[in-house]
């Protein structure tokens, strides 16, 4: 095996190489001590204990290492699962490797040192694994028809379903027929045998369960969503499919008959007999969400419309779309309910397009990777990357520039990604599974996406094709520098690359919220506040701009200046999967609406109110634009008026 190594001690870092190729050091650069393995802040520590803190680190290296040898043996390439187990191996291996040294020092066993123990645990969870899923997943569940129960299943749930979450449709003069949209948490509703999901996010899809379907119905189809969320709920729940019907974008769908039955839960129509009608129209939040159009045709020939919209995104292509301009101002047909995404309810979230903070990002890196002055001008020469290499003394490989940290939840956000890969030539990107079940990799598979499938790469540090790895991580990692340069330290991913960068994309950073914030969600944070008119028409006339620069000068948050801000950055990006206040305005205002109902911050009477008085100028402003009648001042009334949505 080789001779024993000795143990690294901080006066190692005494003798550092010379540092001719790293550029020039800047000596009045007064940034914070930090412990040169984990970067943890030691200000506040006295010396003698920064030189223990640091011996404690510098023992788990060594030991570290020394699995390595023992587990990996010489030669094997450096892939996550070599490194997983040079760094963690098992905790048990680790212990006793630790408890033997100690013993063979002192010709007694000695008790291991409770901060090391410590050590050892905030190592293991950021550490990425190519291992076995925490949860066995497949893609088809394990039930056979014989399986299947010949009564339904008792249900644990004892809430009813709000009226919110109801939708209800005329059939004939006293008769009514009901669905519901995003309620599965709740206990079985006599009356209701189709139950609609927008999307997979949890405060949508929660509730759901293997079995849910069971306590429902024995045969029939019951859950209505996209294809895409179709297979998640599958992988994720084991949800037999023999209950789910999809409903694919941009086609319509007879759901219910008033007359007649209908096999399998629906079927694809472009008539108008009596029935209820739903065609589904792509939300432009996550992958596979959906909102959804439904026109309920009543025994006398009567059509209504009600929109749910789920949470989305709209853009000019979905307020253009064929389903939805009939319904707009100045046509005949009118939607006598929208339910809305209230989500940013404020003036102030007025923040870009998608399309817009995509290509800046995309932007940045390319111009970081090709432009030397851009890039010493910000991001200078890494100390911390100096220190980190020393502690191996073998000359290692040519590094690349970036390891780019994209945070996103259990689905969203990989638009943001595939957007600085095309752009420098299709990279590879790695999906982390920490703090996860262990499937995420197998649920973005699911979204059947040609482009994603192609560069989803197992090795996490990638090849040398590109100067650039880009990391789907929890958006928890990319919430503090702490935990960023846990993962980057503790995944020793500074052996490999010169920088890390992490992305942190939600629609109230624009506000400059701190990442003190940062929550494990699925989704953004929901923001209502007061609002006059005459901020709302600014907002209505400004197209906020956005570029790379944007990026790049943004100020860092007081808890992030403790790092090496060289070596690690995060970047809060304007990127929303929800509307902006702006847009929000514009789908109110040209769609003719009878009713807008909020589905968002409904859960005390002040953001009630305070929406209800948003809704009502957004209505004032509609019948301004329809007739021309006002009280207000004639420059605002021709602001108004001039509006149209050449100007979205």
């Amino acid at each position: 095996m080789g001779p024993k190594k000795k143990q690294k001690s901080i006066l190692d870092f005494s003798f550092l190489r010379p540092l001719s190729d790293q550029g020039v050091v800047d000596l009045t650069d007064q940034s914070d001590i930090l412990c040169p393995v984990c970067s943890i802040a030691m200000d506040q520590m006295d010396y003698n204990s920064r030189i223990r803190h640091v011996e404690d680190c510098l023992s788990m290296l060594t030991i570290k290492e020394e699995s390595q040898e023992l587990f990996v043996g010489a030669g094997t390439s450096d892939t996550v699962e070599t490194r997983v187990e040079s760094s963690v191996v098992k905790m048990e291996n680790v212990e006793n490797k630790l408890e033997g040294k100690l013993e063979s020092s002192t010709g007694r066993k000695r008790k291991r040192k409770p901060e090391l123990a410590a050590v050892q645990k905030e190592v293991v969870k950021y550490i990425n694994s190519k291992g076995e899923k925490k949860v066995r997943v497949k893609s088809q569940p394990e039930t056979t028809e014989d399986d299947q129960p010949t009564e339904l299943l008792p249900s644990s749930r004892k809430t009813p379903i709000p009226p919110l979450k109801i939708l209800t449709f005329r059939v004939t003069e006293g008769t009514e027929y009901e669905v519901s949209v995003d309620a599965f948490c709740y206990k079985p509703h006599e009356l209701i045998s189709q139950y609609f999901l927008s999307h997979f996010h949890s405060d949508h899809y929660g509730g759901i369960t293997k079995r849910w379907c069971s306590e429902r119905t024995l045969d029939s189809k019951i859950i209505y969503c996209s294809p895409i969320t179709s297979r998640l709920l599958t992988l994720r729940f084991k949800v037999n499919p023999a209950f789910i019907y999809e409903i694919a974008a941009d086609t319509r769908h007879l759901v219910h008959s008033y007359t007649d039955d209908i096999p399998q839960g629906g079927c694809l129509s472009a008539s108008n007999t009596p029935g209820l009608y739903v065609t589904a129209i792509d939300a432009n939040h996550c992958p596979g969400a959906i909102i959804f159009l439904f026109e309920s045709v009543a025994l006398d020939g009567l059509s209504t419309y009600i929109l749910h919209c789920g949470d989305f995104r709209i853009n000019k292509a979905m307020i253009n779309h064929p389903a939805l301009q009939p319904f707009h101002q100045g046509k005949l047909k009118f939607l006598e309910k929208v339910y809305l995404d209230t989500t940013y309810m404020s003036p102030k979230y007025n923040f870009p397009k998608q399309e817009l903070v995509c290509e800046a990002v995309a932007d940045m890196f390319e111009k970081l990777l090709t432009q030397d002055e851009l890039f010493n001008q910000w991001f200078g020469t890494s100390i911390q990357s100096r220190i980190t290499d020393f502690l191996s003394f073998s000359k290692s490989a040519k590094k690349k520039k970036f390891l780019v940290l994209v945070g996103t939840y259990l689905i969203g956000k990989e638009r943001l990604a595939m957007a600085i890969l095309k752009r420098l030539g299709r990279c590879p990107i790695f999906v982390s599974n920490i703090n996860s079940r262990g499937d995420k990799t197998d649920i973005i598979r699911a979204f059947d996406d040609p482009y994603l499938n192609d560069v989803i790469s197992s090795e996490d540090i990638g090849d040398d094709a590109c100067d650039i790895m880009v990391h789907l991580v929890p958006m928890k990692i990319v919430g503090t520098a702490q935990e960023m340069t846990n993962y980057f330290n503790h995944n020793q991913y500074f052996r490999h690359f010169e920088r890390c960068v992490g992305l942190l994309p939600t629609g109230w950073s624009f506000d400059g919220a701190t990442n003190e914030q940062i929550v494990d969600a699925e989704d953004e944070l929901p923001m209502v506040e007061d609002v006059s008119m005459l901020s709302t028409i600014n907002v209505l006339r400004s197209h906020p701009e956005y570029s790379y620069m944007d990026i790049l000068r943004q100020n860092r948050p007081k808890a992030d200046r403790k790092m090496d801000r060289n070596t690690f950055k995060i970047y809060l990006l304007p990127y929303s999967e929800h509307l902006s206040f702006r847009e929000l305005s514009f789908f109110v205002i040209f769609l003719n609406i009878g009713e807008v109902v909020p589905t968002v911050n409904t859960e005390n009477a002040w953001s009630n109110n305070q929406m209800r008085e948003i809704i009502n100028m957004w209505e004032y402003f509609r019948l301004v634009k329809t007739k021309r009648e006002s009280s207000l001042p004639e420059g605002l009334n021709n602001v108004i008026y001039e509006l149209s949505l050449d100007d979205f």
